[in-house]
């Protein structure tokens, strides 16, 4: 079992690189795991996490770029800047506006990012999650031996346009989720090279494949359920490479 890294208050944790870590966050646990495609040593993938300076409220997020090169890093140097100002904010509204707009600005107009934001308080308990245009995460639910897919509610009415990715629209708006996690839950982040994941025959995994294989894990520990996880996916792509990018973040209180 990997020793974990706990993260400093007002430190940010973060990467596009392989990396298969545990992470200590005020009142949560994170394993996060990442693979970039091929042979590269980077991929597009970013994964951040990050503490505010008061050790109370901390943020993960996972976003997926297409392709690889200038776009990541200019995506991974503004969701940095744009996590550090938003850092002791537990509502994300803020943080999606400005890295919608952010990512108007600065990325190419080839490249349309998606993202899922965790938003976690120590105290209060509370997880608030966004997604613009991500596949969506998943949660289970120990006291209830339940399995269910994160589908916001709309907190705004009469608005068309909503979880679209980030630099499509310049007025976009993203949903959140509030939900409490209990002990024994846990909350599985990822990228479309886990859902898209392919079979020798070529057959994709796809999300409710997904979820059914999800079932049938350990889920003693965040580590054990991930690293299963991991080993579950090699299986059903028969041992041959991945296609994509491939990164996991499984969330769990300590």
């Amino acid at each position: 079992m990997s020793l974990p890294h706990r993260l400093k208050c007002a430190e940010t944790w973060a990467g596009n690189e392989g990396t298969s870590s545990l992470v200590d966050l005020p009142g949560l646990s994170a394993w996060v795991y990442s693979r970039p495609f091929g042979a590269d040593e980077t991929g597009g993938d970013v994964h951040y996490v990050s503490v505010c300076p008061s050790c109370i409220v901390s943020r993960i997020a996972l976003a997926d770029v297409s392709g690889h090169g200038r776009a990541v890093a200019a995506l991974g140097a503004r969701l940095r800047d744009l996590m550090q100002k938003h850092l002791t904010a537990l509502e994300q509204t803020g943080l999606m506006r400005d890295l919608n707009e952010a990512v108007l600005v600065d990325l190419d107009p080839v490249h349309y990012p998606t993202m899922v934001a965790a938003g976690f308080h120590g105290r209060r308990g509370l997880l608030v999650l966004t997604n613009a245009g991500h596949p969506p995460a998943f949660w289970y639910r120990a006291h209830r031996s339940e399995w269910a897919w994160f589908e916001p509610l709309s907190a705004t009415q009469n608005i068309a346009v909503k979880g679209t990715p980030l630099g499509l629209l310049p007025d976009a708006v993203y949903d959140r989720l509030i939900v409490k996690p209990e002990p024994g839950d846990l909350i599985v982040l990822y990228s479309d090279g886990v859902s898209e994941a392919t079979n020798p025959a070529g057959q994709e995994l796809g999300r409710d494949d997904l979820m059914a294989l999800s079932r049938t894990l350990d889920r003693s520990s965040i580590e054990t359920f991930g690293t299963g996880l991991v080993a579950a996916l090699d299986e059903f792509r028969g041992g041959k490479a991945p296609e994509d990018d491939v990164t996991i973040i499984v969330l769990g209180l300590p």
